[in-house]
């Protein structure tokens, strides 16, 4: 008899489950979007993508191939109904036109009124929101200045002869026969020294010291596992319980641990009157100048309730700032140059060319130093660094939210969709980047696309690979600058070969979320003859 009851109690669970997971189904069709069936409870998120036997990314370049000609298409994200631009001059709308419609990315899982290091990462400026977003933005883009960055570049070009001397150590004790490495390991630990350096104030070498405490409490900061997966899918699920609960989703002992770097750093710097050109000293800077804009601000004004509620950036508000840096510009600068060395080492035309290059500004160096503006001058590396962010961009895809109800209209006045204050709408670049409509022949590496002669032909808001209008990466100059010098020196010296494990078919072993082959990032090193 228990039997019984306990089947019919599991059945009217499932019952009950499954009406749940398909409850907000009917959303698009309501609406009249186009959309394709969703799975109960997964939505349009193929099973083989969350098992990890598929690619998020493959899945998104065809689901847009099949609907991309109604301009905007709904997705499910699991139960969560999310609409997709396909059409540029509606994500000229959205990103550009009407941005204070569409100011802000989705709540973040913190809180930016809550205290404590629980919420830090909801203080960064990838989180705030409105008026506060827009004082933050203004008071840190003087710091990514041409001038602010150039004044970093001496601290990344130590990095960048670290990096160097680690692979000429391991050929030297191959005798010159060449070795074997695998870059995404390589490159991250080159940026976690550039990110030390230049954005913390710490000087450290992780090729001699591998585990130094910064590389070590960073790795720990950004490793996603399991019970970190669970959480956040607990907050996409159910956010206001685990807001409630206050549960984490970043060890706090890691993020203390940052804290305690920062803090230090500031104390020691105010009391010492040290002056560095990194992140931490434009920061403290741009806090220093926003402290005395609000003063000005509060002098010329009449007291009241409102002018007393004015903004803050204080040294947590600089702390996230700090951590939004390592967090964002690690993967990022990492997975570039991984995917740029594997563009060379697979493609031996292109890295010749680029060898040419630098040899020509080799000879007009004439023995000196790399210099920043020698650098921003390579077209033809430049051209290669673009179309790597085109095949492989840091952000598959980018969100907005909707304010207040609005109406999108295309190009001659019709109206294309009616949103709602709160609705999500995507802009999926990695789609965007393999569509042949944008880009012919997407899959080839072809840097010549963004030469002189063929840069005017790419549409207007369908390369995207730091987002797009006031909301794009603010970061985005000095990424480039860490990209390009460690790039540079690498091909002076290296010749990039594929190796016994590299990959050949990079798209196909790309699996699950992650932007990354599941046979990682081989490359052959070999030393160059001066006769090359």
């Amino acid at each position: 008899m228990a039997l019984v009851e306990l089947f019919f109690v599991l059945t009217f669970l499932g019952a009950l489950f499954y009406k749940w997971s398909v409850s907000s189904f009917a959303y698009f069709k309501r609406r009249g979007v186009a959309h394709e069936r969703p799975l109960p409870f997964f939505g349009n998120v193929p099973l083989s993508v969350m098992l990890g036997s598929d690619s998020h990314v493959r899945h998104s370049i065809q689901l847009h191939q099949r609907l991309k000609h109604h301009k905007v298409y709904g997705v499910y994200n699991l139960r969560e109904p999310l609409y997709y631009l396909a059409d540029a001059e509606l994500i000229r709308q959205v990103c550009i036109k009407h941005f204070d419609v569409f100011a802000n990315h989705r709540q973040a899982i913190g809180d930016e009124h809550d205290t404590g290091d629980i919420s830090v990462m909801s203080r960064s400026l990838l989180s705030l929101r409105d008026r506060r977003w827009k004082e933050m933005r203004k008071t840190l883009t003087p710091a990514f200045t041409g001038v602010k960055i150039r004044l970093m570049f001496e601290l990344i070009n130590i990095c960048n002869v670290e990096a160097v001397q680690y692979v000429e150590r391991k050929l030297q004790a191959s005798e010159d026969q060449g070795i074997e490495l695998e870059l995404k390991e390589f490159f991250t630990r080159y940026t976690n020294d550039v990110i030390a350096s230049t954005a913390f104030g710490v000087q450290v070498n992780s090729f001699v010291n591998e585990q130094n405490e910064f590389f070590t409490f960073g790795q720990r900061l950004l490793q996603f596992s399991f019970w970190g997966g669970i959480k956040v899918f607990l907050y996409i699920v159910m956010p206001k319980i685990m807001k409630a609960l206050r549960v984490p989703v970043m060890d706090l002992n890691n993020v203390a641990y940052f804290k305690r770097l920062v803090f230090g750093a500031m104390e020691q710097r105010r009391e010492q009157h040290i002056v560095r050109p990194d992140m931490i000293q434009q920061l403290m800077e741009a806090q220093q100048v926003f402290k005395e804009q609000q003063q000005q601000q509060l002098e010329q004004v009449q007291e009241s309730d409102q002018d007393k509620s004015a903004a803050e950036f204080n040294d947590e508000d600089l702390l996230a700032q700090c951590l939004l840096f390592f967090s964002a510009g690690f993967e990022t600068v990492s997975s570039c140059l991984s995917f740029t060395a594997y563009e060379l080492l697979m493609n031996p035309d292109v890295q010749q060319q680029l060898y040419e290059e630098i040899l020509a500004v080799e000879q007009q160096l004439a023995g000196k130093p790399l210099d920043y503006d020698s650098l921003m001058g390579m077209k033809y590396l430049d051209c290669i660094i673009s179309e790597s962010l085109r095949k492989w961009p840091p952000a598959v895809v980018i969100d907005r939210m909707c304010s207040t109800d609005f109406e999108l209209k295309d190009e001659t006045g019709e109206s294309i969709l009616k949103l709602s204050k709160g609705d999500l709408v995507h802009i999926p670049i990695v789609a965007l980047h393999y569509d042949p409509d944008n880009f012919e022949e997407p899959e080839q590496f072809r840097p010549e696309r963004f030469d002189e002669e063929h840069k005017h032909e790419i549409r207007p808001n369908t390369y995207l690979p730091f987002g797009v209008g006031p909301r794009s990466c603010i970061g985005n100059r000095m990424a480039l600058m860490e990209v390009k010098s460690l790039i540079y020196q690498m091909v002076l010296r290296f010749r990039l070969l594929p190796a016994e494990r590299t990959v050949r078919d990079m798209m196909a072993s790309i699996e699950g979320f992650r932007m990354e082959p599941r046979e990682l990032f081989w490359c052959r090193f070999e030393p160059r003859k001066k006769s090359n």
